[in-house]
């Protein structure tokens, strides 16, 4: 019995809230679309004339920004970063590369581009004796290295042995080549 009122209680609110919804949408005053807000911008650049930044010279045709001064910068590492490279470094002196290779797993959440830890992580699996590995992480960290020779020659060392542990004679010649380039 007390469900039975329940329910038709809820029946005759749901009804009655429902009824103005259905009213205004038979409403013959209704916004048919809503009005443009915004207007379009005053000025439009003509086309195919020199974007703003650029000057004419006399030939008329644009003279690009000049490149010279934009110096690409290397931003420099978190302190944090440089205190786990630094543990590893450490760890690996003691001849510990499981516990250096995992400081460097950890590195690379903070920064998975830089190529130091990819080399230091090439040096563990080196003293593991996990070759494959170690070539592979090691060229990885060539990859990311840019112009940072010394950090390249150390990835190449690391790559020959690696080469030459397997057997893998012919390529290590080629690295060696690549390596003197």
């Amino acid at each position: 019995m007390k469900q039975n009122l329940f329910v038709r209680w809820v029946t005759i609110c749901s009804v009655l809230l429902l009824i103005p919804f259905f009213m205004a949408s038979c409403a013959k005053n209704r916004i048919s679309s809503i009005p443009q807000t915004h207007e379009p911008p005053k000025q439009v650049p003509e086309i195919g004339a020199p974007p703003p930044g650029k000057t004419i010279q006399k030939s008329g045709q644009p003279q690009p920004e000049r490149l010279s001064r934009l110096v690409p910068t290397k931003k420099p590492r978190p302190a944090i970063l440089n205190t786990m490279i630094r543990k590893a470094e450490r760890q690996l002196f003691l001849h510990k590369p499981d516990p250096a290779f995992q400081t460097l797993e950890r590195a690379l959440t903070i920064d998975g581009r830089d190529p130091e830890v990819w080399h230091l992580m090439a040096k563990a699996r080196l003293m593991k004796g996990q070759y494959r590995q170690a070539e592979s992480l090691a060229r990885k960290s060539n990859t990311l290295a840019g112009d940072d020779r010394s950090l390249k020659k150390k990835n190449w060392k690391i790559i020959i042995h690696a080469l030459e542990e397997q057997g893998r004679m012919d390529e290590a010649d080629q690295a060696r080549a690549k390596a003197g380039a």
